[in-house]
């Protein structure tokens, strides 16, 4: 297996605490132990740091530490020769997504539905019609390659890490999620009900379409067709325990009125076509999909709980539990580790299909909520 070499991402700090190093990044602090074995490392690593004088000399004692660290995302895979078995797969099809806008992307992946899915929409733009945050590319698609460039093509492992680190910069840049969960928690009796039942039925319309949208990919993965097929059968099932949550919050009643909306749609059918496409796009978006909230009880599971949806809460953070008892936060690294560095051309496509995914996604929460208010403006006539 081709070594992996780390280096901490940009943000990342180092601070001692009595008998601890404090990890520290704006989306999660670790801590790691200090013994007698360690101290010393982390003392020379902490003073580098803290002193801004990290360098390339300093790749050992880097690698030591971090690679401890792995599991969660703090740093940057470097470019590093690959083993000879690797192998690559090229570009589907010979058009070039590459020169179009963001919403001429979306129109292209997604124009279709959206145009069925809603009588208000007439060729306006994409990106200000789907409520995303910024309506053009801003990822630094350059830099990233340029980054991860080794020899004559784009190492997929240090790509994905830089597109893991500019996901969550976006995240925590406007994190609708929590915007809109402190304003369902806010609400009572049936808006309550209706507002997170809405939250809930995003997640579950997810799972329903897991499969068909992952299927593509199969005949795509090459030497890591296995591990494919293997997240597939993990993933079955899951739109279950979702769907009991929903029963939950419902009381047992019909579901039916909540609906998943155009946004969540449009994520399931960029999912899809990511791979259909371009495996290194898949292994992205499905980076972002399963990047865990890191926290010990997701986020949505408290706000069913707060509200007095306990066995709905349950239900969404045994999904959770799964799915970090399976450690898909990092499958996306096993699905790129047998491919050979790849075409520039292919690595931007694959950038490009992980941006349009990340704001997708970070715009679902804002949508189910303005349909919680387009509903209960309805009912309220």
């Amino acid at each position: 297996m081709t070594p992996v070499a780390y280096w901490p991402y940009d943000e990342i700090t180092l601070n001692i605490e009595k008998d601890q190093v404090t990890v520290l990044s704006p989306w999660l602090t670790a801590k790691v132990d200090i013994n007698d074995s360690n101290r010393a490392g982390i003392l020379q690593l902490v003073e580098k740091f803290q002193n801004e004088t990290l360098s390339a000399e300093d790749l050992p004692v880097v690698n030591w530490f971090f690679s401890k660290l792995s599991h969660v995302p703090l740093c940057y895979t470097l470019p590093t020769a690959k083993s000879a078995d690797a192998t690559d797969r090229p570009m589907v099809d010979d058009d070039k997504l590459n020169g179009l806008s963001l919403d001429g992307f979306l129109a292209f992946v997604c124009g279709d539905l959206v145009a069925a899915e809603s009588n208000a929409f007439d060729g306006v733009s994409l990106s200000n019609f789907l409520d995303l945050s910024r309506s053009h590319w801003d990822w630094d698609a350059d830099a990233a390659l340029s980054f991860s460039r080794c020899g004559d093509g784009v190492h997929p492992e240090s790509l994905l890490s830089v597109a893991r680190r500019y996901h969550l910069i976006d995240l925590m840049a406007d994190n609708k999620a929590k915007q809109c969960f402190d304003q369902v928690s806010l609400l009572t009796g049936d808006d309550f009900a209706l507002a997170s039942g809405l939250m809930v039925k995003q997640n579950h319309y997810v799972t329903q379409q897991c499969q068909w949208a992952l299927a593509p990919s199969l005949s795509k993965a090459g030497l890591a067709h296995d591990l494919v097929e293997a997240f597939m059968k993990e993933e079955l099932g899951h739109d279950r325990i979702l769907g009991a949550a929903l029963q939950s919050v419902t009381d047992g009643s019909s579901v039916g009125d909540l609906n998943a909306t155009l946004q969540t749609r449009c994520l399931m059918q960029l999912l899809r076509f990511a791979a259909t496409r371009n495996f290194l796009s898949f292994a992205l978006v499905v980076d972002t999909f399963e990047r865990s909230s890191l926290e010990d009880t997701d986020p949505l599971a408290k706000l069913l709980a707060h509200g007095g949806f306990e066995k709905a809460a349950k239900q969404v953070n045994r999904h959770k539990e799964i799915n970090d008892a399976g450690e898909h936060e990092n499958v996306a690294s096993g699905l790129v580790r047998f491919m050979a560095p790849v075409a520039s051309d292919y690595a931007l496509e694959a950038m490009r299909i992980a941006e349009a995914v990340n704001l997708l996604m970070i715009s679902v929460p804002g949508s189910a909520f303005d349909l919680f208010k387009l509903q209960k403006s309805k009912r309220e006539k």
